[in-house]
């Protein structure tokens, strides 16, 4: 198979470059950071520099491709890069997959899209308020551009499948998140962090990530579809303090704050949507795609556990 990974460079886009190499396949990859690919020396690897926004590399990028993974984001707060870059870019990419008869594209979004939990665990059918989100430009622009996907797949037969999580991680690398930092950086002065008492979500392994794509990939029964996953761990922001304080060994006081009473804090964040219950339902993926998470729960929280701590070290040197 020849497969296109746009944001190949990027935390799950380099895990998945490594798995389909593992099985035998080819893969290009367009991005603007090859800086972070350096060491992938594989002659099933071509590179293409450049945005998805450059309608030319982008031609020059899905011209034999197959199968299209698109990771590539911006994460911007800035309207006109979203739709100059993340809007732009993914007509680019659909547009060139039509031309080129691609076999299928696959697109990373988010849980973002669900906006306030209407019930718990949330399925796919759920109720879809992107503004509600604590990021509501980036999440109304995942949704905008799972719509403008599943047309492509209406209206010109192209095969498009959306995956939405919460938090992935990778136990071999430092967790990510300004809330993380900043419970950990309060918690090395020893400052009381508050936290709302409920609210938290389903974190998923980088691996499991990488498995929803590839169990997905030229799956017919996940053309036109929508798919949560997650590895099922499911745990609160308080729970994630107090591995905090046992990890940097604290003397931080924890302190929780009825949910409808939290107005953010700057202990951690001025979020108001913290104490969103992000649980996530994937019984979809495992009835039509076979999906299944690689580890236990409890085994998922040892590796957040080890993945907080290379964390906690990062914080520690500053």
């Amino acid at each position: 198979m020849k497969a296109l990974i746009t944001g190949g460079a990027g935390f799950t886009g380099k895990r998945l470059i490594n798995e389909l190499l593992a099985r035998g396949d080819k893969v290009k990859v367009l991005d603007k950071n090859m800086a972070n690919l350096a060491e992938i020396k594989s002659p099933s690897v071509e590179l293409v520099e450049g945005g998805i926004e450059d309608r030319e590399k982008v031609k020059l990028a899905v011209k034999d491709a197959e199968v299209i993974y698109h990771l590539a984001e911006t994460f911007s707060s800035d309207p006109y890069e979203v739709v100059n870059v993340d809007i732009k870019g993914i007509v680019n990419l659909l547009e060139a997959a039509v031309a080129n008869k691609a076999k299928h594209f696959l697109f990373a979004s988010t849980h973002r899209v669900y906006g306030k939990p209407r019930y718990a665990p949330m399925d796919e059918e759920h109720p879809l308020h992107p503004e509600e989100s604590r990021r509501p430009l980036y999440s109304l622009s995942k949704l905008t551009r799972e719509q403008i996907g599943l047309t492509y797949w209406r209206e010109h037969e192209l095969p498009f499948t959306v995956l939405r999580w919460w938090y992935s991680i990778d136990p071999t690398q430092p967790m990510q998140g300004k809330v993380l930092k900043a419970m950990i950086d309060n918690a090395l002065k020893g400052e009381v962090i508050k936290l709302p008492d409920k609210g938290g979500g389903d974190f998923i392994l980088n691996e499991d990530t990488v498995r929803g794509f590839l169990t997905a990939t030229l799956n017919e029964k996940g053309f036109g579809q929508v798919f949560n996953i997650t590895s099922g761990a499911y745990l609160t922001w308080l729970d994630l303090a107090k591995v905090v304080l046992e990890m940097t060994a604290s003397s931080s006081r924890l302190e929780t704050i009825p949910a409808d009473k939290w107005q953010g804090d700057p202990s951690i964040t001025m979020d108001t949507t913290l104490p969103f219950e992000c649980s996530l339902d994937i019984s979809k993926a495992k009835r039509l795609l076979g999906y299944k998470p690689t580890y236990s729960a409890q085994e998922v929280r040892h590796m957040l556990r080890d993945s907080t701590g290379k964390l906690v070290e990062l914080r520690k040197q500053g």
